[in-house]
């Protein structure tokens, strides 16, 4: 284990990108980083026939404890959104749609000042409530994988 208290948030998302990078090659997935962060942090992609891929964008959400956030500007826009919690010690990755997050979030965090005048919400302290909305979205390769199959195709004419 690392000690975290004094790596900064820009190194917590380095190397949790880095981590599921990793992650991902190791399961048969391609992977790019964008250069210019503007809401994408890692393209998952396959080749796909003779000349085509098929590629997802994905938003990374990245810490060294537990922690949960949503922001109202990735509504609409069909990126997955991937947290990756105890980067530093022994990742766990959860896989969601914005619309899921949503569920996750709860109500509750719904109607506090923070998102209905913000559009912004995080927890920091993971509670059991939260951990159980959380568990069905743990380790989702397969619906990362389905996702993907799902996305078009290019190179075809």
């Amino acid at each position: 284990m690392i000690a975290g208290s004094n790596i900064s948030s820009a190194t917590v998302e380095v190397a949790g990108r880095n981590w599921l990078t990793a992650q991902l090659l190791m399961r048969g997935f391609e992977v790019a980083t964008p250069v210019v962060d503007r809401g994408v942090d890692l393209i998952v992609f396959k080749e796909v026939g003779e000349q085509g891929i098929r590629a997802l964008p994905l938003q990374l959400k990245c810490a060294s404890g537990e922690s949960f956030s949503l922001d109202r500007k990735y509504e609409g826009r069909g990126i997955p959104l991937a947290y990756i919690w105890n980067v530093t010690s022994a990742p766990v990755l959860f896989l969601m749609t914005y619309e899921e997050a949503l569920v996750v979030l709860g109500a509750k965090a719904m109607a506090t000042n923070s998102w209905a005048a913000g559009g912004k919400y995080a927890v920091t302290r993971v509670g059991a409530d939260l951990r159980q909305r959380l568990q069905p979205f743990q380790g989702r390769w397969d619906w990362l994988s389905e996702r993907l199959a799902a996305q078009p195709e290019s190179g075809i004419s």
